[in-house]
């Protein structure tokens, strides 16, 4: 019979720590009062430590080990491992879900958790079939639990013979529709992928680091015997992980040959500084992409005053002399001034707020600025006064009376501000919103968590990233009809990890835009860590995933810029390395991404950039919502000002950069203001 130890027992021994044997208390002798939870894991915003047990193990605090049959509890109405120890204050502001996401094919329904609607509830679960299960945040799908439920007869720590993963098939084809009744082996190339990417989300000394140059990209993993499909025993995890995937070494630096114009914010979600403490994560980083200070960091702006709690998504007024900046797990929109950085205003808006985007104004109607709740059910609208400040409007439902609440995060508004889309993060579907009939239009059915959306310039179709789905839905704007689900997975084997066809491969998809000529769809895919290109002339069809490229681990943001001279650079953030990503992925305009390359980088962590708190810690790193400034897409890039000096954007861009798609007949640029 194997002996009962811990996976932090497992290491001490392996270290050699004194006075640690390895042994655990044996099994507790059953009895009738209540059972007390064997693990607790906090819910928290703080980076990298999201459910928290207070016990490091091997670099990541969302891991235990417990015995078949024992409770799991998620506290969120108070803390039992931050400040003040147990019964201590909550340590979530925003709202979360706790949502199985990986379990064993021997579990039963009783062994898995999940809620209808966003929440700061507490949570528990008894687990008794041996392997691993991992909890996630439907709001925020970073946010990982790991528990291995052990068998104590077995050799090794019990992984499952086969497991579920939320949203997929099995084995031969997790590249169709979900179907939660089949699973696929734990030994599979999925399997160690879906293992590697929980150490490397929850550890944060295993995120990708560039400040790094020339040492290896070696994350570490708990050394200790698995137990897999078929019984197999694999001797070291940590070997056996970082032989599969890891071992690239740190590159230097590249700036890309070309200028861009303008410049790029960031939101740097992870980024700690000495003002605001680790309870409330988050910069904004603001790059310089053209001129003597090019394709360096700007400025840090951190507003330790305030806590903008993990800042995730960025747009700009119309005017671009404005920047809204959303907090996810908290509850207000900031406007930054955007030649300063200075805060001009903050608004409190509801839970989650996630993505902002502004509605273009026309002769009759102003612009306003929209902005998905996440954790709710609607759209908050927003008045724009004459001297630029913002007051709620109304709150646009996007689901029916009586409905599941659908969790709206990157919606994306239409060229001439009729249309709005939003991906329904909990209810598998897309609102249409239609301004002109002010109701909604259609709701069809997506992929598996959708997560993000984009519409093409001339606001005939719109895409929406699948997350747990791994696909991309395209939409007819038209009949609100879905004509296609296009799999990220198509070419790839889980099994063996083989990829066929042209390559071309992602998985858990994230932001997903729409380039402004409307040729691509070009998406930032977290599990394969790839950039993902979609030719949208064959969108309806197999063939419509033509090329990926290697990203950073936790691939998320992607954005268009306009390029210096012509065309238009993609640019790509990452939530587990501090790497701002610059794709010039159709390098000569014609139309073909066959020489799609990275131009080159910037690295966000900068201890001489000025900002308005001191960086202390996961420096540079969380890279989520980006913003090119100027706004180049069809719609607002006519709307720039055509003057000097600080509203000269208009004058660097060319004559098919100002008109980008030619299906639209607005002017471009809008007269000095």
């Amino acid at each position: 019979m194997k002996r009962y130890f811990s996976l932090g027992a497992a290491l001490c021994l392996a270290a050699g720590v004194a006075g640690c044997t390895g042994d655990d208390p044996a099994p507790p002798v059953a009895g009738p009062a209540p059972t007390p939870a064997a693990v607790t894991f906090d819910v928290t915003d703080e980076a990298g430590h999201w459910f928290d047990t207070g016990t490091p193990v091997a670099g990541t605090q969302s891991l235990a080990i417990i015995k078949p049959g024992e409770k799991v509890a998620f506290l969120q109405t108070k803390s039992m491992h931050g400040p003040g120890g147990a019964n201590g204050p909550s340590r979530v502001e925003s709202f979360h879900t706790v949502t199985s996401l990986i379990w064993p094919d021997a579990a039963t329904a009783a062994e898995r958790i999940d809620q209808d609607k966003a929440n700061k509830d507490d949570h528990e679960v008894t687990l008794k079939a041996p392997g691993l299960y991992v909890f996630v945040c439907k709001l925020h799908p970073y946010m990982l639990a790991g528990v291995v439920v052990d068998d104590s007869n077995t050799e090794g720590l019990d992984i499952g013979e086969k497991l579920h993963l939320f949203g997929v098939t099995h084995t031969a084809d997790v590249r169709q529709a979900a179907d939660a009744t089949k699973a696929f082996p734990s030994n599979s190339n999925l399997g160690l992928r879906l293992l590697r990417a929980f150490f490397v989300v929850t550890s944060p000394t295993n995120w990708k680091d560039y400040t790094k140059v020339g040492e290896k990209y070696q994350p570490v993993y708990p050394a200790v015997p698995v137990r897999v499909t078929g019984g197999a025993v694999v001797p070291d995890l940590n070997a056996a992980l970082q032989g599969a995937f890891d071992g690239e070494t740190i590159p230097a630096v590249k700036n890309p040959a070309v200028d861009g114009i303008g410049e790029v914010w960031v939101d740097t979600q992870y980024e700690e500084t000495a003002g605001k403490t680790g309870a409330y994560p988050s910069t904004v980083t603001v790059v310089d992409v053209e001129g003597s200070d090019k394709w360096t960091v700007k400025r840090k702006i951190a507003l330790p005053d305030k806590k903008m709690n993990n800042a995730h998504n960025l747009w700009a007024s119309e005017d671009q002399k404005q920047i809204y900046n959303t907090e996810w797990h908290g509850k207000s929109l900031y406007v930054h001034n955007r030649e300063d950085g200075a805060l001009l205003q903050e608004i409190e808006l509801g839970n989650d707020p996630a993505h902002v985007m502004t509605r273009v104004g026309n002769a009759t109607r102003k612009e306003q600025v929209h902005v998905g709740m996440n954790g709710e059910d609607v759209v908050v609208e927003l008045n724009k006064a004459d001297d630029g400040t913002l007051s709620i409007n109304r709150k646009i439902k996007v689901q029916g009376a009586g409905e599941k609440q659908a969790q709206p995060h990157a919606h994306w508004m239409g060229h001439d501000g009729e249309t709005m889309v939003t991906p329904n993060s909990n209810t598998n579907d897309s609102t249409f919103w239609d301004f002109i009939t002010d109701k909604i239009k259609s709701k069809p059915a997506t992929g598996t968590l959708p997560i993000a959306s984009g519409i093409n310039p001339d606001s005939t179709k719109y895409y929406v990233s699948n997350y747990l789905g791994h696909s991309i839905s395209v939409i007819d704007m038209a009949t609100g009809n879905k004509i296609n689900d296009i799999s990220l997975l198509q070419n790839y084997d889980p099994v063996s990890g083989s990829v066929g066809g042209n390559g071309a491969i992602g998985g858990l998809p994230i932001q997903t835009p729409v380039s402004p000529d409307g040729k691509f769809v070009i998406t930032g895919n977290t599990l394969t860590a790839t950039i993902t290109i979609i030719d949208t002339a064959a969108d309806g069809g197999k063939g419509a995933l033509v090329k990926s490229i290697a990203c950073d681990p936790g691939c998320h943001g992607v954005n268009f810029g306009a390029k210096k001279g012509g065309g238009y650079y993609a640019y790509v953030t990452s939530k587990f390395s501090n790497r701002l990503i610059v794709l010039d992925y159709d390098p000569n305009n014609d139309g073909n991404v066959d020489d799609a390359v990275v131009a080159g980088w910037v690295v966000l962590a900068d201890d001489a950039a000025p900002s308005d708190d001191t960086i202390n810690g996961n420096k540079g790193m969380g890279g989520q919502g980006l913003l090119p400034v100027p706004n180049v897409y069809n719609g607002w890039v006519q709307k720039l000002p055509s003057g000097e000096g600080a509203n000269s954007f208009c004058g660097q861009l060319t004559a098919a950069q100002r008109s980008p798609f030619a299906g639209t007949a607005i002017t471009p640029c809008t007269p000095t203001l």
